[in-house]
């Protein structure tokens, strides 16, 4: 049986978004980390990631993401999840699945790739 609590996509998960902890980003992501899927046009490493973090939370609050499952093998980790938030304009709760795969590198985060279902929020906060 899988422990999905033992992985560092779970943690992050928790940490990070349902726990809103913005610190943990450097503590969990490589200075130097390669993420795709969430935002081509900021930097890449901790600190672009924490700019997407703070964006994120001015778009959405009440957010939380289950990890559904998670399969691990060696440095690689993928996560199905799904993003439960509140769309700050409109007021209206938005459900997004997912899934997120990492590449592990010194129990960090090195390279992320993430597909979300965001074309869907349009329809939902309409």
């Amino acid at each position: 049986m899988r422990d999905k609590k033992s992985t560092l996509l779970y943690r992050w998960f928790e940490k990070v978004w349902n726990e809103s902890n913005e610190d943990a980003i450097e503590q969990m992501m490589t200075s130097d980390a390669h993420f795709q899927g969430i935002n081509d046009s900021l930097p890449q490493g901790a600190a672009g990631f924490r700019e997407f973090f703070k964006l994120f939370n001015t778009q959405f609050h009440d957010i939380r993401i289950d990890v559904e499952d998670v399969v691990s093998q060696d440095d690689m980790e993928t996560a199905r999840t799904v993003i439960y938030a509140t769309h700050a304009g409109t007021g209206k709760p938005i459900v997004v699945p997912g899934l997120c795969m990492i590449k592990v590198d010194s129990g960090k985060i090195a390279q992320a790739w993430n597909s979300y279902d965001f074309a869907s929020v349009d329809a939902q906060i309409l």
